[in-house]
């Protein structure tokens, strides 16, 4: 056996060694965040000191100010959820762009009635159109059928006998018709 040792494959071969141990991997600001925020107000209280005594003037306000809401809502302080990003309020998701005036409301409204109106005289003038053409056909076939009727040549059936044997028969059956039938020609 040789000294060399055996070639590793690409496979095995690790990556850079990353140190992780001074790693601040909390939320944004997890180490050292309220010794920041500490500072950060410190320097506040004394930028506002400075001027107040370069100003030397008392500003007297009748009523407190307003408060102004903040969207707050998804922030998870309770639940140390840092990272959560602000949602936003109900009222900023409106577009006020896209509400329309009353007046074109009613506009677009007496336009709709208006078209609605001429659309049901349109669908009964056709109905109309129907209903009449229905009709006529009727009593087309009506007169039809009471012509043929007419031009029928019968013949009465006297003989019972005869009566009976074209009742045996489908066909001659067919062909047989009662006196009431003919008088309402």
């Amino acid at each position: 056996m040789s000294d060399e040792a055996a070639p590793v494959p690409p496979q095995y071969t690790t990556g850079p060694v990353t140190d992780f141990r001074n790693a601040a991997l909390g939320p944004v600001g997890y180490k050292m965040c309220r010794k920041r925020k500490m500072e950060e107000y410190q320097e506040q209280v004394d930028q506002e000191a400075a001027q107040m005594d370069e100003a030397e003037e008392v500003m007297i306000t009748a009523a407190p100010a307003k408060r102004l809401k903040s969207n707050t809502v998804g922030v998870g302080k309770a639940s140390g959820r840092g990272w959560k990003e602000a949602g936003e309020r109900a009222g900023s998701l409106r577009n006020p762009l896209l509400s329309t005036p009353w007046t074109k409301k009613m506009a677009d409204k007496a336009a709709a009635q208006q078209f609605k109106a001429i659309k049901k005289a349109a669908i009964d003038v056709h109905k109309e159109k129907k209903q009449k053409l229905r009709l006529q056909r009727e009593t087309n076939l009506k007169r039809k059928e009471e012509n043929r009727r007419k031009s029928l040549v019968t013949q009465k059936i006297s003989n019972p006998a005869t009566l009976k044997r074209m009742l045996k028969s489908k066909k001659e059956r067919k062909k047989l018709m009662t006196a009431d039938t003919l008088k309402s020609v």
